[in-house]
Formats: structure tokens, C-alpha cells, sequence
């Protein structure tokens, strides 16, 4: 069963819709003889594709490693309390790409859980050490929905497709403390493929 958030000929599902539904309006505006508004509704069309692209990507396992879950660029990188697992934490910014992938990916393998506080909009990966990774949508919206569309208690590969972006335009990254961030500031990363972290545990040689 094909899932909402993995593309079809290289699109998201949902921009399929709203394309055709463009597209369609268009074509209605040229029966009812407003050309202007036609054109104008099919000259959308390029820029929608663009938007809801989203190509495969090659994925390499970091058994270490924290991937990007989005396209874009790192706006800060800090020590900050997470108030979804109460804790310290390494807390990385990234500004999404308005036309980066369409899609959200999972900075770690592991089992998705959910947060307490429906009303916050964000999720969180368990790793099998017990590891918590949180993502939040600080700017910006995913239109009702969560950044992981994968159901709790469900596991997910590290750098697969998990969720959508939509219209967030700020999503943070809460990791465990002391990991270690690999990019510097005002960096471009890609959803997948670039390593933005590394965890460093204390009991390893």
C-alpha cells in the first residue's frame, strides 16, 4: 500500500492533486473565455512541479551519524534544554529550502514515539540505545500534520522518507548532548545525505 508521502514518478502524491486541480481550473477558465486567468492558472504548473519534487537520493547508513531531515541551511547550533523529553540537548536550526525535497527524512533509525502534548507540532525517534531525537516544526506549517507520518511504534530507516515538509519553513533538531555537530554555521545540508552530527558515547573505545 503506497504511503502519502512517497513520490509518484519522482512528485509527491499531494502535488499530483493540486497540479491536476490547476490544471483543471485552467482548462475551465478557457472554456468559460477568460484566457488571461487560464494562462495564468497553467503557467503555475512549472513552479508547483518544482516544488513538490522529490528525486531518490543515495543513502548511506552512519550507524553514528545524525543526517539532515530536510533540505537547507544551518541557521544556529546550540545547547538548549528539550522540553519534549525534558533534558539537555544539542539543538541544531535549519532553514528549509522553498525548492529543496519535498519530502522529510529520518535524521536516525529507529521507532517512532509520539509527544504528550498534541498541541506542539513535532516528533520523536528512539534509537535501539535508547537515544531520543526530536524534530519540531519552529516556523512555518506542515498543515495539521506531524513531521513524522510513519505510525508510533513503527521503526524507520535512517535517511528514509518519513514525512513532509509542506510550508515549514524552520524545523529544529533536538539530539542527546554531547553529540558532536559536523557542519558550521550558514552551511547548505540535504535531507539524507549530509551528516550533520555524530553521537559520541561515553563507553565507547
Amino acid at each position: 500500500m503506497r504511503n502519502s508521502y512517497n513520490p509518484i514518478v519522482g512528485i509527491a502524491p499531494e502535488g499530483w492533486v493540486v497540479m491536476l486541480a490547476v490544471g483543471l481550473g485552467g482548462w475551465g477558465m478557457l472554456w468559460a473565455g477568460c484566457w488571461i486567468a487560464a494562462w495564468g492558472l497553467f503557467a503555475l504548473e512549472l513552479p508547483l512541479l518544482l516544488f513538490f519534487l522529490d528525486r531518490a537520493r543515495d543513502i548511506q547508513a552512519r550507524p553514528r551519524g545524525v543526517l539532515a531531515p530536510v533540505d537547507g541551511r544551518i541557521v544556529y547550533r546550540r545547547e538548549a534544554h528539550d522540553p519534549y523529553l525534558d533534558r539537555e540537548a544539542v539543538r541544531i536550526g535549519i532553514r528549509v529550502s522553498f525548492w529543496g525535497a519535498y519530502s522529510l527524512r529520518a535524521p536516525k533509525e529507529g521507532e517512532v514515539d509520539v509527544v504528550d502534548d498534541s498541541r506542539h507540532r513535532a516528533s520523536i525517534i528512539r534509537t535501539d540505545e535508547g537515544e531520543g531525537f526530536v524534530i519540531q516544526v519552529r516556523r512555518g506549517s506542515l498543515l495539521g500534520a506531524l513531521p513524522i507520518r510513519v505510525p508510533a511504534g513503527e521503526r524507520v530507516g535512517q535517511g528514509r522518507r518519513c514525512g513532509l515538509r509542506r510550508l515549514a519553513r524552520e524545523i529544529d533538531l533536538y539530539m542527546p548532548a554531547g553529540a558532536r555537530v559536523e557542519v558550521p554555521l550558514g552551511s547548505r545540508v540535504k535531507c539524507g545525505q549530509t551528516l550533520i552530527a555524530t553521537i559520541v558515547r561515553r563507553n565507547a573505545e
